[in-house]
């Protein structure tokens, strides 16, 4: 089951890598919140229809959804919010380079409220995945004029991530990842829905809202975005946090920039270069160094 998480967290960082380039096609056809909104109405379709097929029934106490609301919170009203708010006032560049210290968040914020404590081999492979993610933004160029509020609102957004990991971690012992996931959808469907409709009759364009969706471009972003970069990771990440904590998960996440990367080459005809190379080799050993150590502390015979 180790292993089976340890492939489940590379499909994971695989299907997030390629979803940069699903929301750069879907927001030129589109606003943020319209998207958000969208992409967790296919959610909330496509993960019902999945529990009527499998036959998965969905019953839980109302006290017991208390929890799985506070992780909504996290994710994705906060996380998503920071996240878009800050980019108003910040570089995509500089806020990968933020975004990229969300596994050192995660592993403090883990190792103080669950007691989650990472080695410091862990550690040091941690910092040189970051260190990867932030060469490429460097050398991307990168204007350090940012904005206090840009800075403080994507550093939330990555606290925000590493209460969501955090929590998810813990519930995933009382909870199936169905549930979390369902709940989760329905949250991120009812909240961004209403924040677009309002922002659509406040601008007397609520009879355009759909529109986008005459692009098929736009509508295959979408449905991407929807099916696997919500439904499907959010499934995915409940049940890797059954075997790795929260950190280890977390630190996979740099891989997707690997991944970005690639697709951006294949499907985009972006240029790579060579500290493309560089930080990608950087990346993938940060991620697996986190990883390697931790399963040599979980099994010393080995």
């Amino acid at each position: 089951m180790l292993w089976f998480a340890y492939f489940l967290a590379v499909v994971n960082a695989t299907i997030i890598g390629l979803s940069f380039l699903f929301v750069k096609i879907a927001v030129s056809g589109a606003s943020p919140i319209d998207t958000l909104s969208f992409r967790f109405v296919i959610a909330l379709i496509f993960c019902v229809v999945y529990m009527k097929i499998m036959k998965i029934s969905f019953r839980i106490e109302v006290r017991r959804l208390f929890p799985l609301l506070l992780l909504t919170l996290f994710y994705p009203l906060g996380f998503f919010t920071f996240q878009a708010y800050g980019l108003l006032y910040i570089a995509s560049a500089e806020a990968g380079i933020l975004t990229a210290t969300a596994p050192i968040i995660t592993a403090v914020c883990a190792a103080l409220f669950i007691s989650e404590k990472i080695n410091l081999l862990q550690f040091l492979s941690i910092l040189i995945s970051i260190i990867g993610v932030m060469f490429i933004s460097v050398m991307k160029g990168i204007n350090f004029d940012a904005s206090v509020a840009g800075i403080v609102l994507i550093l939330l957004s990555c606290f925000m991530s590493a209460g969501y990991t955090i929590l998810n971690r813990v519930l995933i012992r009382s909870f199936t990842a169905i549930e979390i996931t369902l709940v989760i959808m329905i949250v991120g469907s009812l909240f961004f829905t209403l924040f677009s409709v309002v922002t659509h009759i406040a601008d007397g364009t609520f009879v355009t809202i759909f529109k986008p969706f005459s692009d098929w471009y736009f509508t295959i972003a979408i449905l991407y975005l929807g099916i696997f970069s919500s439904m499907v990771t959010t499934i995915f990440s409940s049940l890797i946090l059954k075997h790795l904590r929260a950190a280890e998960l977390v630190v996979f996440l740099n891989f997707s920039t690997v991944v970005a990367i690639i697709a951006g080459y294949v499907l985009m005809g972006e240029a790579i270069y060579s500290y493309h190379l560089i930080a990608a080799a950087l990346i993938i050993t940060g991620v697996i160094g986190t990883n390697f150590f931790a399963k040599k502390e979980k099994n010393p015979q080995k």
